[in-house]
């Protein structure tokens, strides 16, 4: 594992989107790891120790919300952590400030946007 790559965990139960996240991070230089189940990954998240965790809040069985509260709980250091999700800006804002998320990100706006958030938070 090369340290100069930041690294980035993306919890997604759509497996396109975890594809094309996957995709357009890689591309861009990033060490990308991807889950599509949200049991069960906080071992495999601490191993890989991201910078950046991106989760999807309508994960089925463990609300992204949980996972963002499990994390900051488990995990030192705790990585930038991002909500994603198809919910409205508002919705979203405001789930990541009850949850304890540090931002939010539409998927709606596209693949380039989570590129951009993502590179915001790891300068």
């Amino acid at each position: 594992m090369e340290e100069s790559k930041k690294r980035v965990y993306v919890l997604d139960d759509d497996e396109g989107i975890l594809s094309i996240a996957k995709r357009i991070l890689d591309k861009s230089g990033f060490e990308v790891r991807t889950s599509s189940r949200a049991i069960g990954t906080t071992n495999d998240i601490k191993e890989f120790s991201p910078h950046v965790l991106l989760v999807d809040v309508m994960m089925p069985a463990l609300k992204g919300t949980k996972v963002v509260e499990i994390v900051r709980k488990l995990l030192d250091p705790i990585p930038i952590i991002i909500l994603y999700s198809n919910k409205s800006a508002d919705e979203l804002r405001e789930l990541s400030i009850e949850s304890g998320a540090d931002d939010y990100l539409c998927k709606t706006e596209g693949p380039q946007a989570l590129l951009r958030k993502v590179r915001m938070h790891t300068l």
